[in-house]
């Protein structure tokens, strides 16, 4: 009897393709690679940043391995399988640096350094290297009807995943022990992209593990997957339409809308041996889901229009304020000049009974122009259109100098001062200017907000960075006021009570200047009446 080679791997493939639901292949497979690809493509010429760049190729190169993967599921030729099978080990680990690639940056706000893109390239160079050879596919095995794999070469660039999902979770961790505002937002993202990875990771892996050992016959369990990636799409969608990342107002709600009808149109390829009745129920909730997503969309349309508005009416109403600010501090500083002049003798002997009189008003008015100089000073830090003039300067002069301006207010007010600065330079590259402010006014709210006591002002160098801690016995920060600081006009619920001249702009100037100098400024207080200790620290030329 003439055996055919060609009959025998067709019946061998009908065998395998036996053992699984082929519908739900295409389910699994070709919407989660026309969602990708539509967001992926949508996000990057909408907003054509870094971000986008790395999100597009995540998601061209997903769609590169669905359809290695569904052509392998479908194929009848075992040459075609033996090829689009050697793709696997690349795009998988290809996958898994783009995920670690957009994780970091989405988390830093910021591109990964030379280094780590080198030592990343130098790991997947053995990967293409190999993937063509006989090192990854040494034969086709014509029992089970799938290719001889190399176990050492596989395990390999799934390891890539492990190393990948810990370090997306150490860069996270590092950077949620900083005093950032973005938490939430950094949350949401780390669950929706580790579980894409741990879910591919896991799914594949586990699949390949199993079939090399013989515990299973075929990769049924590969495709669940994919269905990561479906998690990781909703979290985006989430993130933009909440947080407006990638600077896109209406992707989120469009990417959900058009996610859900592909996913639910695609049910069509699952139904093919289902009853008429089935058919048309998917029918309806496909139109329905339309239907909806086309009134969320209008819906959100509207609520961006309404806050582009709000926005606008905002935007004017701060900048009345700001001009108004600037005309108030004119008008005191020529307020100020004035009871200056009357207080040098240029236009006549001052009587002895109006010269305290004179010289409130001379203390009145500068205190005036400080307060004013706050507010514009403070919302252009964090506005960040504050200008610095950066240059080498010795940030242990810069201490010294503003605490030889104000330690006579300190002592008038009955405060013990005691200060402790560390032998030699502390050189740093920054703005003298900007940098005294910011010392300044940490220094001054210890004074206001501390009764009676002592305030300590520390400045050391340690490992590369400049610490200056300003510790008072003060009335303390109460837990609801902790978020208020740090922004622009952000005061405690009994701020006004203790210091009548609170602008709520101080910190914000503060936390804007040491930021644009790559430093960072945190605090720590253990509660109302129990004082409280402001941190900063800058990075050493």
């Amino acid at each position: 009897m003439h055996f055919n080679f060609l009959t025998y791997i067709k019946t061998c493939f009908d065998l395998v393709r036996d053992t699984v639901d082929v519908g739900f292949i295409y389910y699994s497979h070709i919407p989660i690679a026309l969602v990708s690809l539509f967001i992926g493509v949508y996000v990057y010429f909408k907003n054509k940043n870094l971000l986008s760049k790395i999100f597009l190729s995540m998601s061209v190169t997903l769609s590169m391995w669905v359809v290695c993967s569904l052509i392998t599921w479908t194929s009848y030729n075992s040459i075609s399988y033996m090829f689009f099978w050697s793709f696997f080990g690349t795009l998988t680990a290809i996958i898994f640096i783009l995920s670690f690639y957009f994780a970091y940056v989405f988390i830093n706000n910021h591109d990964v350094h030379y280094f780590t893109k080198l030592i990343w390239s130098l790991l997947l160079i053995p990967i293409l290297l190999i993937s063509p050879t006989t090192y990854n596919l040494s034969s086709f095995d014509g029992v089970w009807c799938i290719p001889t794999e190399n176990n050492i070469f596989n395990y390999y660039y799934y390891f890539f995943g492990i190393i990948v999902f810990i370090g997306i979770l150490i860069i996270f961790i590092k950077k949620n022990k900083e005093k950032t505002s973005n938490k939430k937002q950094s949350i949401l993202f780390i669950i929706g992209i580790e579980s894409f990875v741990l879910m591919f990771f896991v799914a594949c892996f586990l699949a390949s593990y199993l079939v090399d050992n013989g515990y299973l016959t075929n990769f049924n369990i590969e495709p669940y997957g994919l269905f990561g990636m479906v998690i990781f799409m909703s979290f985006l969608a989430y993130l933009i339409v909440k947080f407006k990342i990638f600077s896109i107002k209406l992707i989120g709600a469009q990417a959900l809308v058009w996610s859900s009808v592909i996913l639910i149109g695609s049910q069509f390829f699952y139904l093919q041996g289902s009853s008429l009745t089935v058919k048309i129920l998917t029918a309806i909730t496909l139109i329905i889901t339309g239907v909806l997503g086309y009134i969320l969309v209008r819906g959100v349309k509207k609520e961006i229009a309404l806050k582009e508005k709000l926005e606008v009416a905002n935007a004017g109403q701060k900048n009345l304020i700001h001009i108004m600010n600037h005309q108030i501090k004119g008008y005191l500083g020529d307020t100020k000049n004035i009871f200056a002049e009357l207080l040098t003798d240029d236009y006549g002997k001052v009587p002895e009974e109006a010269k305290d009189l004179i010289t409130k008003g001379l203390e009145t008015s500068d205190g005036g122009v400080k307060y004013v100089n706050d507010i514009l000073r403070g919302d252009s830090a964090e506005s960040g259109s504050l200008n610095f003039d950066m240059k080498s300067v010795d940030f242990k002069e810069i201490v010294s100098g503003v605490l030889e301006k104000i330690k006579g207010a300190i002592e008038k007010k009955g405060l013990k001062l005691s200060v402790d600065i560390a032998n030699g330079a502390c050189n740093i590259l920054g703005d003298s200017t900007q940098l005294s402010e910011a010392v300044r006014n940490l220094i001054e709210n210890s004074m206001h907000y501390t009764p009676s006591g002592e305030i300590w002002i520390r400045l050391k160098q340690t490992g590369g960075k400049v610490i200056l801690s300003v510790k008072d016995t003060g009335v303390g920060i109460k837990a609801e006021d902790k978020d208020k600081l740090f922004k622009a006009g952000g005061v405690g619920s009994e701020s006004i009570k203790i210091n009548v001249n609170s602008s709520g702009y101080g910190l914000a100037l503060v936390k804007g200047v040491i930021e644009k100098h790559n430093g960072k400024v945190w605090f720590e207080s253990a509660g109302a009446g129990k004082g409280s200790t402001f941190f900063v620290e800058l990075p050493v030329k």
